[in-house]
């Protein structure tokens, strides 16, 4: 199901064997680093007292929140069964100190920020279409034949974004695109 939902294989699968795929490892190192993150998390709550109680309130993007934080939280409260989680997944920037957040995941590049913060695992993207669209339409052999009105791109814009670049990788390496689309979006999942 969570392959189904991701729309790629974690796994390769025999009669033998279970291997995890490229795609499967960097999930695994994703979802281990988020539940370090959260470890520490309650690390910092327990160098409060000696028996944490009390509040942690979270904040992450709906689909990064789904798939990865809310997972962490049953052995989180089975660990401190005095502090109650308030995970809140909204794919808008809340304000954190407004909003009274201990934690929040965030996708994408942190500005500077006087908040204390460090990554914890990357996010690859990926470009797909359908093979009916590209019977339709033409497969795409060079990135700029995206910015054209040839092609209709969904952007994927997190709240305050003006623009959408995507980095594609070209044989002279990475290289910034400015792309347009008729489609827009601000959830991950779409």
């Amino acid at each position: 199901e969570l392959e189904k939902h991701l729309g790629v294989r974690l796994f390769n699968r025999t009669t033998r064997q279970l291997m995890p795929t490229e795609h499967g490892t960097v999930f695994y190192s994703g979802a281990k680093q988020v539940l370090e993150a959260i470890t520490e998390a309650e690390a910092a709550v327990s160098a409060l007292s000696g028996q944490p109680r009390g509040t942690i309130r979270v904040t992450a993007p709906l689909g990064l929140g789904r798939r990865l934080v809310a997972s962490g939280i049953p052995d989180f409260h089975d660990k401190y069964p005095d502090i109650e989680v308030r995970l809140r997944l909204s794919d808008h920037n809340v304000d954190i100190m407004k909003e009274g957040i201990d934690v929040a995941f965030r996708l994408g590049i942190i500005e500077d920020s006087s908040l204390r913060m460090r990554g914890i695992m990357e996010c690859e993207r990926v470009l797909v279409a359908a093979p009916k669209y590209l019977e339709a339409r033409g497969e795409p052999m060079e990135p700029q034949e995206l910015i054209g009105r040839k092609h209709d791109c969904l952007m994927l814009r997190y709240s305050g974004a003006r623009e959408y670049v995507w980095t594609l990788q070209t044989p002279t390496g990475p290289q910034k695109f400015e792309v347009h689309g008729p489609y827009d979006t601000d959830d991950g999942d779409v």
